[in-house]
């Protein structure tokens, strides 16, 4: 069985895309609010808010523990194949605006395997908070996740003066389905956290 490329050039495109916006948030909030500090000062105030393995990341490597039979009863593993080695690691930050409202901003790093791959990611994202007295106050939060879709790479398989070599998906090469209609259950999952949004009420007494 050998992997299937997708475009070069726009996975490319993508990362740099990705990658650059981080770096570049601090110096642009000042310009998409209006009336903030400067962004040497929004970096001195910016928190680690969050960090961990992605959701996609999390079900590749459910993926990765599982196994096939072939005709002859050899065990086939998915680990070759689904085992990226370094997960895809999330870390959100938050950077107050003013005591009430913050922006919220982070980035994936990706995960590659044999036979998948998850796309980096940015976060952004923000936080209002609405303090009716001192004793209660209504929290809105709201994030969206650009990028970190998690895509799966085909198989070609050779199936013998029957079948000749044909193109299927790799988890399903050993089942029963004819291969072109195994090609529709490729993985094309978006971040599980895409859009998010909460809201909190405190009340104290």
């Amino acid at each position: 069985m050998s992997c299937q490329g997708t475009s070069q050039k726009d996975r490319s495109k993508s990362r740099f895309i990705r990658a650059i916006l981080p770096v570049l948030m601090p110096a642009l909030l000042p310009v998409l609010v209006p009336g903030t500090l400067a962004a040497s000062d929004l970096l001195e105030g910016t928190v680690l808010a969050g960090v961990g393995i992605s959701g996609n990341s999390q079900f590749v490597g459910s993926v990765a523990r599982q196994d096939f039979e072939l005709s002859d009863g050899t065990p086939v593993s998915f680990d070759q194949w689904y085992s990226g080695g370094v997960p895809d690691l999330r870390a959100t930050f938050l950077t107050p605006i003013n005591p009430d409202f913050g922006i919220l901003w982070g980035l994936g790093t990706g995960e590659r395997g044999e036979k998948f791959e998850i796309e980096s990611s940015v976060k952004l994202g923000f936080v209002k908070r609405f303090t009716f007295n001192e004793n209660s106050a209504l929290t809105f939060q709201m994030s969206v996740v650009m990028g970190g879709f998690l895509n799966e790479r085909k198989c070609t398989a050779d199936y013998g003066a029957i079948g000749g070599v044909q193109d299927v998906n790799c988890r399903m090469s050993g089942s029963f389905l004819p291969p072109e209609e195994t090609l529709q259950y490729l993985f094309r999952e978006r971040p599980h956290d895409q859009v998010e949004a909460a809201v909190t009420y405190r009340l104290s007494f």
